[in-house]
């Protein structure tokens, strides 16, 4: 079977956050907007107390004292087999007191670039992550990517909706959009096109988005099974957004339909509607996906080569095991919709402008009390599988979310520990130094071949000053394969080279 390569460079990062009562605030190290300035006792669930613009605010009163920030690449469990990139297991330990004399509650959200690690030898597959407060676990939910998506959608469409009721000669042409069919659908469409861009000052293809938006059904999708056992990690009303307001969008992606809403809410209030992109920004991140460079250490773009068959099918691009691509004109041809339907997706895909991004972010929802005087450690624990960056020399690498310490008032300095096998080259954007640490072992195993086998581990440490941005952290690939297959004599060749 014959296979093309194709070189992808990606681009993207990460954002997103949340709201609380008077009295409350958000971390991640970084807090959230306050929403409920005067308190409302009745403001409970997830939901509840999200800022309708997603985007973190700054933290006064409480005082991070420090954090130890560990990463370790190690692998996964048996069912991996033949696997080959580390799953990285990340700890975040914050110290955080309270000099005041009242107590004070925050509401947490601590974002997790990329996907979880699901565990897949409990009784149910679960995703890795556990909160820790001085030793005692509390519960979490997962505000997965999947759900941000749907909040942006529900918030622009109250926008979209309002705005069009509010202008009545708008409202009559939508009407008629709604109504028609065929020929007259075309028509009302032009009229519509002719109103925005005459009176309202609207481009062409932003008309023709509202046009195709009006024209389609945008209820709800079929709703996918949630597993049980995600339960504890998610929120029902979060769940259900997942699903909603994408109908026939569902057939260009969650992605691409989320960009529409944004699109058409940000033409009538500039001021609402964030898409994605201004959310990452919002936290520090770099919309671009950006991978560190095994050799130089200088910030890139990051590259990936993926070998796919059937070069034609839009679905190998989408789909596969890649986590980022660019905003493809991507429609899923075996949906189940009217001719029609997909001549109003094409039509989307046509007038939305190309956005490369992204690194999918979940956020990590949880809530700590803080007593007054109180100084607690707060430990956050995470896996996930390191991703490919296939630039030459190949590497495996893991972004870490450090803008949020910039948002409090007083966070104290951050040490970074990465830990990989010994003779594995690492590279990070914080200068680090191997350090001597007694009896650093990990027990690795990538495949029933190694099960067990235990590899010596190399520390190196560094301190983090810029509290801004990404931290990115990369391992070679071949020294890191070498060392899983237990060939140290070719992996000191490799070193030399």
């Amino acid at each position: 079977m014959k296979h093309i390569t194709n070189r992808i460079v990606r681009v993207g990062t990460v954002g997103v956050c949340m709201a609380v009562m008077a009295g409350q605030g958000w971390a991640n190290g970084g807090p959230f907007v306050v929403k409920y300035p005067d308190g409302d006792p009745a403001a409970k669930g997830v939901l509840a107390r999200l800022d309708p613009s997603l985007k973190p605010a700054r933290e006064s009163r409480l005082e991070v004292v420090s954090e130890d920030l560990d990463i370790t690449f190690g692998t996964g469990y048996r069912h991996d087999r033949g696997r080959q990139q580390p799953l990285v297991h990340v700890q975040a330990a914050y110290r955080i007191r309270n000099p005041r004399d009242e107590t004070i509650e925050m509401d947490f959200g601590f974002p997790i670039l990329r996907g979880i690690y699901m565990e897949p030898l409990s009784m149910m597959p679960r995703p890795s992550v556990t909160v820790m407060v001085d030793k005692k676990s509390v519960p979490a939910k997962i505000i997965s990517n999947s759900a941000i998506y749907g909040i942006i959608r529900q918030q622009c469409r109250q926008v979209i909706d309002q705005a069009i009721n509010d202008d009545a000669t708008l409202a009559k042409l939508a009407k008629r959009i709604r109504n028609a069919k065929g020929v007259k659908l075309d028509s009302a469409k032009q009229a519509l096109v002719v109103y925005l861009a005459g009176e309202l000052k609207w481009g062409e293809r932003d008309a023709r988005l509202l046009g195709e938006y009006l024209s389609i059904d945008i209820g709800k999708a079929p709703v996918a099974p949630v597993h049980i056992a995600w339960h504890m990690h998610r929120d029902h009303e979060l769940s259900r957004l997942v699903q909603e307001n994408l109908g026939v969008l569902s057939a260009i992606g969650e992605k691409k339909a989320t960009q529409l809403f944004a699109q058409l809410a940000g033409r009538f209030d500039p001021g609402t509607g964030s898409g994605y992109e201004e959310i990452f920004k919002a936290w520090g991140g770099d919309v671009r996906e950006r991978s560190i460079d095994l050799e130089s250490g200088k910030i890139r773009p990051r590259e990936i080569t993926h070998e796919r068959e059937q070069p034609d099918t839009p679905r190998s691009i989408v789909g596969g095991g890649l986590t980022t691509y660019a905003r493809v004109e991507y429609l899923d041809e075996d949906a189940k919709l009217s001719d029609a339907e997909k001549d109003a997706c094409r039509a989307i895909l046509k007038n939305l402008p190309v956005i490369f991004t992204y690194a999918p972010m979940n956020l990590l929802y949880y809530r700590v009390a803080f007593e007054p005087g109180a100084e607690l450690t707060v430990t956050v624990r995470y896996s996930q599988y390191a991703y490919e960056d296939s630039h030459k020399p190949k590497s495996y690498q893991l972004a870490y979310v450090v803008h949020p310490a910039s948002l409090w008032d007083r966070f104290g300095p951050i040490t970074l520990t990465v830990s990989a096998p010994k003779g594995v080259a690492v590279r990070s954007s914080v200068p680090c130094e191997q350090v001597q640490v007694n009896a650093v072992k990990r027990v690795l195993a990538s495949s029933w071949s190694v099960v067990g086998k235990q590899l010596p581990m190399q520390a190196h440490r560094g301190t983090i000053t810029d509290k801004t941005g990404e931290l990115l952290v990369a391992v070679s690939a071949e020294e890191w394969t070498l060392a899983l297959q237990g060939k140290e004599k070719d992996l000191k060749t490799s070193r030399k080279r």
